[in-house]
Formats: C-alpha cells, structure tokens, sequence
C-alpha cells in the first residue's frame, strides 16, 4: 500500500493571515489594521511541543472514546480536594504513583492557590522514575517548555523517549518534532519520521499529518487545502490547541471549508483556553474588529496581554500600541516601550522603529540618539522603509563614533542597512 494513501493527503501548512495595528511614528496617526502576514516579525525558533486536552466540538461528531486524550497512561487525573491533600501526601510518600501524578498536577497547576513547580517536579519525578509514562511525559514538558526550571531540551528529549518507548503517542509525536528540529538530541529526519509514524500508527492526528506532509512532498503530490482541514478537525477534537487555532484560520478565511465566523471563533476560543498564543491573538484581533463578537478594546486588550505573556511579539506589538494611545487600556508610555523592546528583541521590525521613535523624543525613557538610531538601523536592516527614512534623518545628528556605537550595539556591520531585508516571519 502507498504509505500516503494510508494517512490521506494533506495540503501544505496553511498560513493564517495576522492583524496588526500600524501607526508611524509616535505621532497622532490615522489607525490602520492589515490582514496579511508581516515578513518582519519572527516567532521563537524551534520545535513546539504539544500539549493536548479534549476540546468542545459539536455534538454530532462526539464519540464516547474521544472524551480523555488518547494517552496508554491513562485518562486526565481529576483536581484534587483540597480536604483530600493530605491524605493524597501521605500515600504518595508511601510509594503510591498514582497518588504523586496528582500531587505534581496539584503543585503544576496552583490547585491549593499558588503554583509550585518545585513540588511539581520533584512528585512527577518520582513517579517518572518508577517508569510511568504519564509523569514522564509531564516531565518532558516542563523542562521543553521551562516551566519552573531553566529549559533543557536533552532533559525534555531523555523524559519524552522513556514514555514514547512506552507507547505514549504524545511524547512519540513530541520526539518526532524534537528529531526533526534537531533540539535536543541529534537532527534525524529518519528517526523523526518513525516516532511520527508510532504515533499516528495510534490514530494520532498531527503526527498523520506530518507524516502525510513529508511523504506529498517526497512524491511531489498534488494535495488539497480540504484534506488539510481534515486532517486539523480530527486532530483538533484530539484536543491540539495548534490544529485547533489553525482550523480556527481556515474557517475564517473559507480555506478547504466554506467560511465561518462562528465556527472560526470556537475553535480560536478552545485554543485560547489552553493557552495557544497565535490563538490568545486572534481572539483579541475578533474583539478589536467585531467579528463574530461584539467589538471590545478592553477584551481584546485582555487577550494581547495572554497572548503578549506567551512572548508572541505580534500581540506584544499590537498591545504596546494600544498603551500608546491610550485605546482599551490607559495610556501608558512606560508600559509601551516595555512592550516593544520585548517584540522588538524577537527582530520585529515595526517594533524596532517605534523603540527607535521613543528613544529619539524621549517618550516613556531618557532620550537616547544612539540608542534610537540603533533601533532604527535594526529595523532598516529588516527593511522598514519608514525607518530606514528615520535612520537617515537622524545620523545627521549624530558624530561617526556614534553611528559606529549604535551599529555595534545592533550588532550590525557598516554595509547599508536595509540592503538584505529580513523575510522570515
């Protein structure tokens, strides 16, 4: 049998358009808003490991076997009482695994009213140890994601192989991604696609789909955008926040499903809930906008600042700017350029420019032309064109030793900024 045909065809990643608030300069600007995807500002680099809940979905696809994740571990442990907490101590000090999994997921999780990933590391640890692949699994996720500890990707990877040689899918699926990635154990496209290969052999979604993915593109096979929303619904009632905010996309731009709004925010909302910043984003670009809810600055100020927390630089560019004037949250400068420096520290480029703009006038921060025309020459080197302009303007005001100083600070040669435009996203 042809190993594609096995997983159906899926189309290559669809590519969700993302809003963002533009105002040149740190003037009174008309506000504008662009749906389309900005060459200049980047994400955090590397592999993402996934987590996964089930998610609300609509009734007539419900199925008495998708309602905990398909885990050989077993189902999700339910909170623990806080009347129940002692008692759950004193078996897991006995030896009782079951019993550490819920204290680790008490102490991860704040159930008794603070989070304390010391505790939760220490009682995941200790059932890991004992070789229970939920805990291990748990562990991975910590150290990937880092979560309390420095993050530690050999760590993730070493917790993650023990429970995926235990048959865990979402740790084979999570080691595919990390040999894929090349992030913390050796990059190995042949290893990555077994780990994938075991996981979707147990009916795992998003690793059919990588799988489906590697083997159109070896065939050179022509796939559709409809097999692609398949392949994000099935793994979206798998509970993938990721498939979920990307089924999200697909129904509000009608791509391989007709258009959606309500379908669109559903499923942008069940990604909200677990924290997926892209899908923190998009709820806040529906309440900036009115679409599918009620228009609400407030709202979608709330979901910038999630989704900024996540360190998602689109939403922490979008939120400065609404710090900067004033639009559902009260102004605030220093918040802003707080704000920016973070997007702009991910080399987002509009960020950049506005960071350079503070510095120059002095908005929310000492004035500082080297400082300024280092973010400038930042920004021009991504291929802002308003700061190039910026750029240009100000070197006139400043010595050579400066500009020298600035382009060193930016780590930038003396070439022309701007020349070689940054097109990653």
């Amino acid at each position: 049998m042809n190993r594609l045909n096995s997983f159906r065809p899926a189309a290559l990643a669809f590519a969700a358009g993302l809003l963002i608030v533009s105002v040149g300069g740190c003037g009174k600007s008309q506000e504008r808003t662009e749906d389309g995807l900005n060459s200049s500002g980047t994400n955090r680099a590397g592999y993402v490991v996934r987590t996964r809940r089930v998610a609300p979905r609509p009734a007539a696809t419900e199925r008495d076997s998708d309602q905990t994740p398909i885990t050989p571990s077993g189902p999700a442990q339910p909170n623990v009482p806080n009347s129940d907490i002692e008692t759950i101590k004193a078996s897991a000090q006995a030896g009782d695994i079951a019993a550490q999994i819920a204290l680790g997921k008490y102490y991860a999780t704040g159930q008794g009213g603070r989070i304390d990933m010391a505790e939760a590391i220490k009682w995941y640890q200790t059932a890991a140890e004992q070789g229970q692949p939920r805990a291990q699994y748990d562990l991975g996720i910590i150290y990937a994601q880092g979560r309390g500890v420095p993050r530690n990707d050999q760590e993730a990877a070493k917790w993650f192989y023990q429970a995926a040689q235990q048959g865990d899918p979402m740790s084979q699926y999570n080691l595919g991604l990390m040999y894929a990635s090349g992030q913390g154990v050796a990059a190995d496209n042949t290893e990555a696609t077994k780990w994938f290969q075991k996981a979707a052999e147990q009916g795992d979604a998003m690793a059919q789909l990588k799988l489906a993915m590697t083997y159109a593109k070896d065939s050179n096979t022509a796939i559709s955008q409809q097999d692609l929303a398949a392949f994000y619904l099935k793994a979206a009632e798998q509970g993938y926040a990721e498939a979920q905010a990307a089924l999200g996309s697909m129904y509000k731009k009608g791509n391989g499903v007709d258009q959606n709004a309500a379908e669109a925010l559903k499923w942008y909302a069940a990604a909200a809930e677990q924290g997926d910043p892209k899908a923190l984003h998009w709820m806040a670009v529906s309440y900036v906008n009115g679409d599918g809810v009620t228009k609400d600055l407030n709202q979608a100020a709330q979901y910038y600042t999630k989704a900024a927390d996540e360190g998602y630089p689109l939403s922490q560019y979008n939120l400065a700017m609404m710090y900067m004037l004033g639009q559902g949250v009260e102004g605030s400068d220093q918040q802003a350029i707080q704000l920016f420096q973070k997007a702009a520290e991910q080399n987002f480029a509009a960020a950049q420019r506005q960071l350079g703009s503070f510095y120059e006038s002095g908005r929310g921060t000492s004035p500082d032309l080297v400082e300024a025309y280092r973010w400038y020459s930042q920004a021009a080197a991504n291929g802002d064109q308003e700061a190039i302009r910026a750029m240009n303007t100000l070197s006139q005001r400043l010595t050579p030793d400066q500009i020298t100083e600035a382009k060193n600070r930016a780590g930038l040669p003396a070439a022309q900024p701007g020349a070689n435009p940054n097109p990653s996203n």
